[in-house]
């Protein structure tokens, strides 16, 4: 596992965010299982480069928390407006950064090389379909 904008010790916290926050179950593969992680530079590489700096010193700091100390932070993000203000636009920063690096890998169906898991959207049965459900008249109305 590689990245032009994360370190392991990185990676290796948002991976351990990323199974926390997705931990699989129902038929749906956890985060880690997907492989998802390998694709991470692509989510990152339109973002501004101080923004990536912050969020890979953030994911050391997590990958060097206790599992308590990360439940905790994961249930403030989650409650962020019942804080009191200058605390709460801070969780809601972290929660929009971190929640969306996290499901923006796994949904977007992206997998890691010899990943045996089924793909998100198998498992969720989602299938994109561009083509007309119907034949079109000739006002180019479906039927």
């Amino acid at each position: 596992m590689s990245s032009v904008f994360l370190s392991r010790r990185a990676l290796a916290g948002l991976q351990r965010l990323g199974d926390m926050m997705i931990p699989g179950g129902y038929g749906l593969p956890s985060f880690s299982q997907t492989g998802c992680i390998a694709h991470v530079d692509i989510v990152l590489e339109a973002s501004h480069p101080a923004d990536v700096r912050d969020l890979s010193w953030l994911l050391v700091v997590i990958s060097l928390a206790s599992a308590v100390v990360l439940r905790t932070l994961l249930n403030w993000l989650d409650k962020s407006e019942s804080v009191p203000a200058p605390l709460a636009s801070v969780l809601r920063l972290l929660n929009v950064g971190l929640k969306g690096v996290v499901y923006s890998l796994y949904y977007a169906d992206l997998q890691g090389d010899f990943v045996q898991a089924p793909s998100v959207h198998e498992a969720l049965g989602y299938q994109v379909n561009c083509g007309a459900d119907a034949p079109l008249t000739s006002s180019g109305e479906a039927q």
